[in-house]
């Protein structure tokens, strides 16, 4: 596990006890599972996790739980909720969601997803409900290519003090970094490619735990968040490849009406034909095909029978995957390299056109000479305890900043570069979703398969996409996906192999905003301060995807379905679905989640009202480029996988052909 340099000391003695009683009331022994957080340790679990947090997260976790632990103060109890006896605890912990006290409400949801996730990845917990990580179709290992390995460089291997000069300097290796370095690469250019995180292969992923994988593959540790009403969970990748390790592999294109749209706005090259060549050429490098039957799985076979039976439109999800046995563990990396991760396919081109990748470097800010950038000033991290070691010095012709929607805006914001539109940071798009989960009587062990399968587009025109997505247990449990706490919870867990699930996503109309956190050691630690409050009509619009996604389950014979609304924790029949929809919910009723920022340094045609030129370019700062989900101009409505690299391929040969005249 990678801690930040600044390792703090463990939970103290008292939030030690209050966290081991909040578990336990949490996870109870017995029920239909019959382990329960005490007899796993779940509380030593989390506080070992929550020791690699960055200083303000580990600070927001021990307010929740010193906070959580004095609500009772305020009632009759007038005692501490760790000297509550077991019976006053559940009824705490019960009727905590009902509270009208949101910091109580918000404390507990923030604390069973970490108590949540740590009981259902042991794989003593996993193994009780049935689930062995085993997939869809069998996998011959003596078939299976060994694992893709990068010649990826870092520290000590490059020396604290190192200057290097090449035609381009990219930060960044996702989506948009990964694309661009080999773009250049392969037009004939010296390309560094800077990453943060560091390099993770198959192997790593099918010997290491589901924890060990949210601590090393995600950013935060999977614990990254916005503040606003709700707070909306967003997790992030941290590694050679970016995201792109982590997601679920979705390669929608672009609707045409979002690319007419960017193009009647004054973008030259975005129609739906002129992207079409971008697009096939992202498609055969990535493999792009619809999810087959073999490995649709139950998840999405329950799915697709709903929306059958009700005429919905949709289909089996196009995936960047070759030789996939539906393992389901997408979130976690793919332990076979089916998944066609930046890691496995475009940088493994870059480095072969010449390109090389340093990893486990920060950016911390662009060399600037007069006006013109001139490269990248790096801190070296040790890739065994992240500690900062030495400073990388890049010189270059062209500086590609790639380093996502939320820490390209960041990066630029803190040296005060890009600003002169007032939109850098601004409109960021994150596709607010909810999860919501049927059971049914038949058990559909639905982990088996791929992990995001088969969509419902039907109501895409009004905002709402719907994708069948089931996950390994420990991440899909504690998703927000199902309700309950104690009892209820171990009656649920131990019902898992009988549930499917759904996540609904909204098209926003970007209304967050990204900002450096006001620290002196910004340039240190990179944080970003990340602002979303959930629109009216966005929350209403996350309402009517519950509801969609429940019809679709009562059509497919579900039992029951979860909308996880207060109050309504579980529906029963058809007619129910009416009271998901007559409801007056509140924003902080909505368990939000979010995959996609994109916007906070979008493109356009005139540099008052966009940070980069229609490919690319800063507009103010020449030498200058931004190329990932930063520049697209509004939300793509679908998941923006191969749109951003789609754009960045455009944009990339935009630039080789300029630094090649």
């Amino acid at each position: 596990m990678l801690f930040q340099r600044d390792r703090p000391p463990r939970l103290t003695a008292f939030e030690m006890r209050a966290l081991e009683a909040i578990a336990g009331a949490l996870v109870p022994r017995g029920g239909a599972v019959e382990l329960g957080a005490d007899d796993l340790r779940v509380a030593d679990q989390v506080a070992r996790w929550v020791e690699g947090f960055n200083p303000a997260m580990r600070g927001l976790v021990r307010a929740m739980i010193a906070g959580f632990d004095l609500t009772p103060l305020l009632s009759r109890h007038s005692r501490l909720f760790h000297r509550l006896d077991a019976t006053e605890q559940d009824r705490w912990v019960t009727g905590s969601p009902r509270s009208r006290i949101r910091a109580r409400r918000e404390a507990l949801v923030g604390l069973r997803t970490l108590v949540g996730i740590a009981f259902a990845s042991d794989p003593r917990a996993a193994a009780a409900i049935g689930y062995d990580g085993s997939p869809a179709t069998p996998v011959d290992w003596d078939r299976v290519p060994p694992a893709t390995r990068l010649p990826v460089l870092h520290f000590p291997e490059v020396a604290p003090g190192t200057d290097l000069d090449v035609d381009v300097v990219v930060v960044g290796s996702g989506a948009g970094g990964a694309v661009a370095a080999d773009v250049l690469a392969r037009a004939g250019l010296s390309v560094i490619v800077l990453e943060e995180g560091g390099f993770h292969d198959a192997t790593e992923f099918r010997e290491s735990t589901p924890l060990d994988r949210l601590s090393r593959l995600y950013r935060d540790h999977g614990m990254t968040t916005t503040f606003g009403n709700p707070v909306i969970s967003l997790p992030m990748g941290r590694a050679v490849g970016g995201t792109t390790v982590i997601n679920s592999g979705t390669c929608f294109r672009t609707p045409e009406s979002v690319l007419s749209d960017w193009s009647a706005g004054g973008l030259p090259g975005v129609s739906p034909d002129d992207m079409a060549p971008h697009f096939d050429r992202v498609e055969e490098v990535l493999g792009v095909n619809p999810v087959g039957d073999d490995i649709l799985g139950p998840n999405g076979d329950v799915f697709r029978c709903g929306a059958a039976a009700l005429g919905y439109s949709g289909g089996p999800i196009p995936r960047n995957a070759r030789l996939c046995h539906g393992h389901g563990a997408c979130a976690l990396g793919c332990p076979v390299d089916a998944k066609q991760g930046m890691h496995v396919t475009y940088l493994p081109r870059a480095v072969e056109a010449g390109a090389t990748i340093i990893s486990h470097v920060r950016a911390r800010r662009i060399l600037i000479d007069g006006v013109r950038a001139t490269g990248v000033l790096a801190d070296l991290l040790d890739p065994s305890t992240d500690r900062r070691r030495g400073v990388l010095r890049v010189r270059a012709r062209a500086t590609v900043v790639a380093a996502g929607a939320i820490f390209t805006p960041t990066i630029l914001a803190s040296q005060r570069i890009a600003s002169s539109s007032g939109q850098l940071g601004r409109n960021l798009v994150i596709h607010p979703g909810v999860g919501t989960t049927a059971r049914f009587e038949e058990e559909l062990f639905a982990w088996k398969g791929v992990m995001q399968s088969y969509y419902v587009d039907e109501r895409i025109d009004e905002g709402v996409l719907l994708e069948a997505t089931f996950p390994p247990p420990g991440i899909g449990y504690s998703a927000g996906a199902l309700p309950g706490s104690g009892r209820e919870f171990k009656d649920l867990f131990g019902a898992y192999p009988h549930m499917a699930a759904c996540g609904s996503i909204v098209s926003d109309g970007g209304n967050g905003s990204v900002r450096p956190m006001p620290t002196g050691s910004l340039g240190r630690s990179g944080r970003a301060i990340i602002r979303y409050d959930l629109s009216f009509n966005d929350a209403a619009t996350l309402v009517e995807g519950i509801a969609l996604a429940a019809e679709i389950y009562f059509a497919a014979g579900a039992r029951e379905v979860y909308p996880m609304l207060p109050g309504l924790a579980s529906i029963t029949t058809p007619a129910d679905v009416a009271h998901i929809r007559e409801g007056r919910w509140r924003r902080s009723d909505l368990k939000v989640s979010a995959y996609h920022p994109m916007g906070t340094a979008r493109m356009g045609a005139d540099p008052r009202m966009s940070v980069v030129d229609p490919w690319g370019a800063v507009w103010e700062v020449p030498g200058l480029w931004v190329m990932d989900a930063s520049i697209l101009p509004s939300s793509t409505r679908v998941n923006p996988q191969i749109t951003i690299m789609a754009m960045v391929s455009r944009c990339a040969a935009h630039l080789a052909d300029v630094l090649n005249r």
